[in-house]
């Protein structure tokens, strides 16, 4: 009986403490190194982002994708690089097709899928380097997740991460399309 009543107290004993809220926001210092979200305004025709320009260094490849005898290599938030794949070997860089905010490709009989920031859009690839925007298929509205909320197993298995100060999402503003990390003056939200 003892050992049961010892084992009970010791359950309530981290669930209270578990439960007492020790974040009332008196404790962040007037300045924390954090995120501050990147808005877009969602009134710009998207039609007018997309383009192909001359072929430019690759700064940080993302996905690849193969499709005929062109490479795509896609440049996160920026767009995609082409290159000529005749020879595997040896890819020559033919273009670059701007796409802002996207991070994935697929082509299917010369059309060029992308997500933006505001759903798909659907581009004609047939005649590259000229590239033309067939159509654009709004989807819901995804906020990027916080690059710095690393989630880890915690005690019973939960999921838990650690704390991350932002600057607060103000819709007002436009869409959240990326985060960048700033110092911040005294944030309220976190994550």
């Amino acid at each position: 009986m003892n050992k049961t009543a010892l084992y009970i107290g010791f359950v309530l004993l981290v669930f209270g403490i578990s439960c007492i809220n020790r974040d009332d926001f008196k404790r962040v210092p007037d300045k924390i190194w954090g995120y501050r979200p990147v808005y877009f305004d969602s009134s710009v025709n998207i039609n007018t982002l997309i383009y192909s320009t001359a072929p430019k260094p690759v700064k940080t490849s993302g996905k690849i994708y193969l499709y005929k005898k062109y490479l795509f290599v896609g440049e996160p938030a920026e767009g995609v690089h082409v290159f000529d794949n005749t020879d595997p070997s040896a890819p020559i860089p033919f273009c670059f097709i701007n796409i802002p905010y996207n991070y994935d490709v697929a082509v299917k009989d010369s059309i060029l899928y992308a997500d933006t920031y505001l759903g798909i859009v659907a581009i004609n690839i047939a005649n590259l380097p000229n590239v033309k925007v067939l159509q654009h298929i709004r989807g819901s509205v995804i906020t990027p997740p916080l690059p710095g909320a690393a989630n880890f197993a915690g005690f019973f298995g939960r999921s838990r991460s650690f704390k991350t100060y932002f600057e607060c999402i103000d819709p007002s503003r436009g869409i959240v399309v990326a985060w960048i990390q700033d110092t911040l003056k005294k944030p309220k939200c976190y994550q």
